[in-house]
């Protein structure tokens, strides 16, 4: 399914056309339908219940005009029987209904196909989206009508950067309206903004500010004996990992230097002063989070310049104008 994109001509000579995009608004009711009375022994004349079809204030007679009323108007809205039309005087004493001019389900006389609903929030109705480069701010803009995946490549993305694979880098996913990406370089080098918090496995690389660390979690018991047959219920214990277990914390290791911190905590904020002294692209004061629970690490940024990445080894869904580092470069992703 991945292609090389020499049928790139097709995918990036397509340039957004700034369209806005049309309203979606539609018109919601309530299906306007009433349980009949189900206590069908209650007298027709009785006061305590409103019968559907029966306005409020007439009286039922059902020897004369066989039942039927005169000049009765009904709700546009919900159905419901009035007097008079409703307007802001006089609104529908059912649902509220002034007389504007609201579109409902009733106007169309028919069902609202599936197609027409709204999508939910966040979801893009084409495959459509632009890459702004952070240093320069040049915009590639891709779209794609006919593939539901795009590979991104050093002439796509920066033609004489040698640290961006020449034959395919990350790709660009289009599923389920929304778009992913995934790296496939061979340096691995593809890293999303930790904007939120965020799961890091072991071994994980980091950006914070400018620098590369590695991130290895440590003090997870591991039996270094481990059994050749499935051990008995009994044999092994079910509760859950204490504190204890992970209480040995995590490590990061400079990927230049080789210097390795070790951080013997389940909680902690980390700063300049902690991670390089006198590098001011470490925020002084708060820059990433790190956090365990359920068995697992978690990293966010904190920083006031976003620059705490997470190296992209599985699929990932991409946030509108979310940060990737592609090889030595950042751009913004962002969609309309």
């Amino acid at each position: 399914m991945k292609k090389n994109l020499n049928k790139a001509g097709s995918v990036f000579k397509k340039i957004f056309s700034g369209k806005k995009k049309k309203s979606n608004d539609l018109p919601y009711s309530d299906s306007g339908g009433r349980k009949q009375d189900k206590m069908s022994s209650r007298k027709k004349n009785d006061p305590g219940k409103t019968r559907m079809g029966i306005q409020a204030g007439y009286l039922y007679d059902p020897q004369t005009n066989d039942g039927k009323q005169k000049d009765i108007e009904t709700c546009p809205k919900c159905q419901y029987p009035l007097r008079i039309k409703p307007d802001s005087s006089s609104p529908c004493p059912n649902c509220g209904f002034s007389g504007s001019s609201m579109k409902t389900v009733f106007d169309s006389g028919k069902t609202i196909s599936i197609s027409s609903l709204s999508q939910e929030s966040g979801e893009l109705p084409e495959f459509k989206f632009k890459l702004i480069k952070e240093d320069d701010k040049s915009i590639i803009e891709i779209q794609s009508s006919d593939e539901p995946e795009v590979i991104l490549n050093r002439g796509h993305l920066d033609p004489d950067n040698s640290t961006i694979s020449s034959d395919q880098h990350v790709v660009m996913r289009f599923r389920n309206h929304k778009i992913f990406t995934e790296d496939v370089s061979s340096n691995g080098s593809t890293f999303i903004q930790a904007k939120n918090k965020m799961l890091i496995q072991n071994n994980a690389r980091l950006v914070i500010g400018n620098k590369i660390f590695i991130f290895n979690q440590s003090g997870i018991s591991q039996s270094a004996d481990v059994p050749n047959k499935t051990r008995k219920f009994g044999e092994f214990d079910l509760r859950v990992s204490s504190q204890a277990d992970a209480g040995s914390g995590f490590s990061l290791t400079d990927e230049v230097s080789g210097k390795k911190l070790h951080f013997d905590k389940t909680y902690i904020i980390i700063n300049r002063s902690i991670l390089d002294p006198g590098n001011n692209s470490i925020s002084a004061s708060r820059h990433t989070e790190f956090e365990y629970g359920n068995g697992q690490w978690y990293v966010k940024d904190l920083s006031s310049n976003g620059s705490t990445f997470i190296q992209l080894k599985n699929e990932h869904l991409l946030e509108n104008k979310i940060r990737i580092i592609l090889g030595n470069k950042i751009f913004r992703f962002e969609y309309e």
